[in-house]
């Protein structure tokens, strides 16, 4: 009985759909019309929003007024939901209601401005009550440029908003205070310094355990702006080349070369990390630009000095590590190979000298592990460069000789130079 009963329902339905027919045409009328309404009620309701008092800097009871926002936006949503609900019911289409959208994403990326505006006022209002030699300048410049950061990461439509450019520029202004701030701290300025300071200004800095950093924000030496500014840049110029010639002492006193073993003779060979290449990269980089700064009088014998050790370093480093190459290469060839030593035996017996010389420097440079003071060594740059010239030699008359070889038997043009020294050296041992 089942499909008759369903057939008949379905014509049922049909027929209750035609009797209702006006109803559903009026009722589709009223939603259309009920949406008309609501466009225009959103747009109204659009233009005051934009104009609220949450987008202001000097909003005091910000939290309230968001909440009152968002209870005015979800009154309106639930509204809209309504309205697109009884719309899909009688199949009207009802615009999207962008402008209501547009608000309730603004009343997001507003709590999330006024966050960060709560979070910096906080700070900045603790920061201000902080004794005078409690300062950490460099914590709250840290602390400044993060916030920088986080509120430029923020959403790019809040830019033009009062409250936003208004906590960027109090951000901007708090990193230039604490600047000058940081200038007068006692790390940066030294005795010889505040004597230049009070000759120029004529003015007698007193400091004591009650003043705060509102005080030091409030203090005003405008009408000698240009001489303090000198004098506190040279002081903190100065500073700066003396943290990086500590840093140097520090990082060069405890580097060391690395140690690998030569398969063949068990001998003791050099590595260099990556770090320590980059570091003696660096470093280099970082005197070359103290020396090119005006303010370099005070420390110019130390940079110098600097300067001659790491480039000895960096040049001795290179050669050693090309010979070291050449050396390792050569090696098996020249002592381990009877037949390249018999084909070869002048550049063999040159081989063998420079093996004794390279010898003695690597027992020298395994007793001296600081990088500093084995590649700064007397004479040791110049001995890598005589030894690198013999290999030169050598390795000039070995590419001869394999040149002999290709020449009597072409298809080795195909091998690469090592395959082929190793063909060579085997030759009396067919299976290999």
């Amino acid at each position: 009985e089942l499909p008759e009963k369903w057939n008949n329902t379905k014509k049922i339905a049909t027929n209750i759909k035609q009797q209702i027919a006006p109803l559903i045409t009026n009722e589709a009328a009223a939603v259309r019309r009920r949406s008309a309404t609501f466009d225009v009620k959103q747009h109204e309701f659009r233009e005051k929003f934009r104009v609220g008092e949450a987008f202001q800097f000097g909003c005091s009871n910000s939290y309230s007024i968001l909440d009152e926002l968002h209870q005015d936006v979800l009154s309106m949503e639930q509204e809209m939901y309504g309205l697109q609900e009884s719309a899909a019911l009688f199949e009207v289409n009802v615009p999207e209601f962008k402008q209501l959208h547009q608000c309730r994403r603004e009343v997001h990326l507003l709590k999330q401005l006024w966050d960060y505006i709560h979070v910096v006022q906080n700070s900045i209002g603790e920061w201000k009550k902080t004794p005078w030699t409690d300062i950490d300048v460099e914590q709250m410049e840290m602390e400044c440029k993060k916030f920088t950061k986080e509120i430029r990461s923020l959403d790019k439509e809040m830019r033009a908003w009062d409250a936003y450019c208004q906590i960027e520029a109090v951000v901007k202004n708090m990193l230039t205070s604490l600047r000058a701030v940081s200038d007068l701290q006692n790390s940066a300025i030294r005795e010889r310094h505040w004597l230049q300071l009070m000759q120029a200004t004529k003015v007698t800095f007193i400091m004591d355990e009650n003043t705060t950093l509102a005080n030091l924000l409030g203090l005003n030496l405008h009408e000698f702006e240009d001489e303090v500014r000198n004098i506190v840049d040279k002081a903190v110029k100065e500073m700066g080349m003396e943290k990086v010639l500590k840093e140097l002492d520090i990082t060069w006193a405890t580097m060391e070369f690395e140690h690998d073993k030569h398969q063949r003779t068990g001998c003791t060979l050099l590595r260099a990390s990556e770090e320590l290449i980059e570091t003696l990269e660096d470093n280099q980089v970082q005197l070359q630009n103290l020396m090119t700064s005006k303010y370099i009088a005070h420390f110019l014998e130390e940079i110098s000095s600097w300067q001659r050790k790491l480039s000895m370093a960096d040049q001795t480093i290179s050669i050693w590590f090309e010979v070291q190459r050449a050396w390792s290469h050569l090696e098996s060839i020249f002592i381990g190979s009877e037949d390249i030593r018999s084909q070869l035996p002048e550049d063999s017996e040159r081989f063998e000298e420079i093996d004794k010389k390279f010898k003695l420097l690597i027992n020298d440079m395994e007793k001296t592990t600081n990088v500093i003071t084995a590649t700064n060594q007397d004479g040791l740059y110049e001995n890598l460069e005589t030894i690198q010239a013999e290999l030169t030699l050598c390795e000039k008359a070995l590419a001869e000789y394999l040149e002999t070889k290709r020449l009597a038997f072409p298809r080795f043009y195909f091998v690469s130079s090592a395959d082929l020294l190793d063909i060579l050296s085997n030759g009396n041992q067919p299976e290999l």
